[in-house]
């Protein structure tokens, strides 16, 4: 497989990993707590933290475990682009802050595009193609 496929896919890993664990499960920050408030705000704010970390763990998880799935990551292109749109016009001032989720989404998705269009069968399909 492709270098930078691997690289793609360890990185949407550990991005998917770290924020589900650190921020959420581990030190409750204030940030994820506002935005879930804004987001999800039928739970309660204990809820939304562990629900919502541990949903990002297993989605790691399941991004290592089916390693060469490209349909794995249409949810990571989905949620990516939706809550920073969402978040641009609902709670506008998290984007001015050197940690964001314009940076974080757009890593995300950049990733997990990059991700698809080098996996190894969107490989073997470009190369077959006359130029």
């Amino acid at each position: 497989m492709h270098k930078v496929y691997h690289i793609s896919r360890i990185a949407l890993f550990l991005i998917w990993l770290h924020h589900g664990l650190v921020p959420k499960l581990l030190f409750k920050d204030q940030q994820e707590i506002a935005m879930n408030d804004l987001l999800i705000p039928f739970l309660s704010q204990e809820q939304a933290l562990l629900y919502t970390g541990l949903a990002e763990v297993i989605y790691a998880a399941l991004i290592l475990i089916f390693y060469k799935s490209r349909t794995l990551l249409i949810p990571s292109i989905l949620f990516s682009s939706l809550v920073t749109f969402v978040l641009i016009f609902t709670f506008p001032l998290l984007f001015t802050q050197a940690f964001n989720p314009f940076s974080i989404n757009i890593s995300v998705l950049s990733l997990s595009v990059i991700n698809i269009y080098t996996h190894p069968i969107a490989l073997k399909i470009t190369s077959q193609q006359p130029s």
